[in-house]
């Protein structure tokens, strides 16, 4: 095999199998076959929301099903939760101050979203490591 070739011997770039997924997407995400998103977390709460909706007006609930991105990619829209950081994109991310186990970091607010009357999870990112975390108000600083 050619140093320009991947293992499966097709142009590196071209491999659906050997693409690399840009930031803030998991080479394997979750879909089913009635959404129209693709998630980086079987248990992301939009994907969690769109099966309670779908079976609230009478549809079927499908499997949840890991799939891998690249085969997805140009047919599926990421997710506006689970996907935040790509969608936003790193320099589009407010820097802010998160708890994590009792210790101040500096890291990079994504998105908030509601999980009950006057409450919000904030889904921010620890620069260093690369780690998602969700966190109540009380535990993240602007």
């Amino acid at each position: 095999m050619s140093a320009d070739r991947c293992k499966h011997e097709l142009l590196i770039g071209q491999c659906s199998f050997c693409i690399t997924p840009p930031l803030g997407i998991n080479p394997i995400v979750y879909i089913t076959k009635g959404g129209d998103s693709f998630h980086n977390w079987n248990e992301c709460k939009f994907l969690t929301s769109g099966q309670d909706f779908a079976y609230s007006k009478g549809f079927d609930n499908y499997p949840i099903n890991p799939v891998q991105w690249s085969s997805i990619q140009d047919s599926r829209s990421p997710c506006e939760w689970c996907c935040a950081i790509y969608l936003a994109g790193t320099d589009g991310l407010k820097k802010c101050k998160a708890n994590l186990d009792g210790f101040w970091i500096d890291a990079l607010f994504v998105r908030s979203t509601y999980i009950g009357p006057k409450q919000k999870t904030n889904q921010v990112l620890d620069p260093k490591t690369g780690l998602v975390y969700f966190l109540p108000n009380t535990e993240v600083k602007f």
